[in-house]
């Protein structure tokens, strides 16, 4: 039976969320600390208010809360507490709202700015709400110095005993037990190198990935993970020929400033105006996207031919492209939504017989999923690390019964629009299929060598 209105599951997140914010405030009232001035000092301003929702922001930001995630918001309390508390030395000027305003705005990217200097993007909630809430306040004097200890206070104890509760109870979806893989790899006088570029990359799956493959192939290659900050391309690229690289992929921010420097480009390169895959033969650079093709080899794998289909694309940036203009050449009929709809309609230019824009209001949304057969999500929306989350699903109630619903993002993986998509019926897939396919196809084309994506799909599933 369908509902009009789908009924809500409480999972364990609920309950880890209930279970911190009960235990949160049940610590501060055997002490009486309920923001008891009369206690004086820092006592006085104690209670259990920020604890509460410390516990929730850090419950609910990561469904089954890892060490290091609780230790990023921890960072991001210290960041914020001491912004927000350096910020009280401009005294009785913050009484003024004309200068609160442009204050509150400066510390809120100066917290985000450290955070992500650090390479702590979870820390980068905290490090803006700590200090607004200290800021926001008509506290003054010297109080406002015991008024900031106590937020910080109260914050830290609620992050606490969220990891406590998270540490205690189960998640409500278990880790599949794996076998654990040697993943050594032998290494050879000839063994050439590989690697992937981006700024960040640490978090990036691709050395797991393609150094499984090519130990299951037994080529003599070895798979490596490299930071090049934005800009310089061109002088990585002189690197990567002297130190005899067979290649390399580039994620962001690098994907497009390849395009100028690189020797020869493929036809989807051109098309799409982005490269992931450079191969280095007798110093030559050339560059290769994989990202269309390996989308059309994950939607084949879900029984999905693009011709004639309707799709309908959330969102216009890099990967988006890259997987309209594919699948206008495919021949599908693609609806584009984004919240600029003018860049919308500059990637339409590109082919307006197959691509349409659209904007990304609720009803906008709605009327692009009605009819569409498949609808692919290919902005940050829900992406584990980032913010952002979409404000209303009502649009997949729109979408036809037989429609499936593809989530590029693959951690984590069952996105909160895949669960909203699981409610209602649909069919779903994440970003899995995507990065395996474009991985081997990358592959391919560093060794020149054919691959069976099958075989490596089974491989690849026994380490992600």
């Amino acid at each position: 039976m369908r509902y009009p209105v789908p009924l809500p599951r409480i999972g364990m997140r609920v309950v880890k969320t209930a279970v911190s914010v009960m235990l949160s405030y049940a610590l501060f009232v055997p002490f009486g600390l309920l923001y008891r001035e009369e206690l004086g000092g820092v006592l006085g301003q104690l209670g259990p208010l920020y604890a509460c929702i410390a516990c929730i922001i850090c419950t609910q930001s990561t469904l089954g809360q890892t060490f290091q995630q609780g230790i990023s918001r921890l960072i991001g309390v210290v960041v914020g507490g001491a912004l927000g508390t350096a910020t009280l030395l401009l005294g009785p000027a913050l009484d003024n709202p004309w200068v609160k305003v442009p204050v509150l705005g400066a510390v809120c990217v100066a917290g985000v700015w450290l955070c992500l200097l650090i390479k702590r993007p979870t820390a980068c909630g905290m490090a803006c709400i700590l200090p607004c809430v200290i800021l926001i306040t008509g506290v003054t004097g010297v109080t406002r110095y015991y008024y900031a200890a106590a937020r910080i206070i109260e914050t830290i104890v609620g992050l606490l005993i969220a990891l406590g509760v998270n540490a205690a109870l189960p998640d409500h979806r278990p880790e599949p037990k794996r076998e654990v893989k040697d993943m050594q790899v032998e290494l050879k006088n000839t063994t050439r190198k590989l690697c992937v570029i981006g700024d960040p990359v640490g978090h990036s799956k691709s050395p797991l990935i393609q150094n499984t493959m090519i130990r299951a192939l037994g080529l003599d290659y070895i798979y490596l993970c490299q930071s090049v900050p934005r800009g310089q391309c061109r002088e990585w690229l002189e690197c990567a020929k002297f130190a005899g690289y067979a290649g390399f992929n580039a994620t962001m921010p690098h994907k497009e400033e390849l395009i100028p420097l690189l020797d020869e480009l493929d036809e989807d390169a051109r098309l799409i105006g982005a490269v992931n895959t450079v191969c280095i033969r007798d110093g030559r650079t050339y560059g290769y996207n994989t990202d269309g093709a390996g989308f059309l080899r994950a939607l084949a794998d879900e029984g999905v031919e693009p011709a004639g289909t309707a799709v309908t694309v959330l969102g216009a940036g890099g990967a988006a492209k890259a997987v309209c203009l594919k699948l206008a050449r495919a021949g599908a009929r693609v609806t584009v939504c984004n919240r600029s709809r003018e860049k919308a309609e500059a990637l339409c230019a590109h082919d307006p017989e197959h691509l349409t824009a659209m904007g990304f209001t609720p009803e906008d949304l709605a009327a692009a999923a009605q009819g569409c057969r498949v609808l692919v999500n290919c902005t940050s929306l829900g992406m584990e690390g980032t913010a952002g989350q979409f404000a209303d699903f009502s649009f997949l109630d729109a979408l036809p019964r037989e429609a499936l619903v593809v989530d590029l993002i693959y951690a984590p993986a069952q996105t909160e629009l895949l669960r909203q998509t699981d409610l209602r019926g649909h069919r779903t897939a994440n970003g899995m299929g995507l990065l395996v396919h474009q991985a081997v196809l990358a592959l391919e084309h560093f060794t020149q060598t054919r691959i069976d994506p099958e075989e490596m799909k089974e491989r690849l599933s026994e380490v992600l």
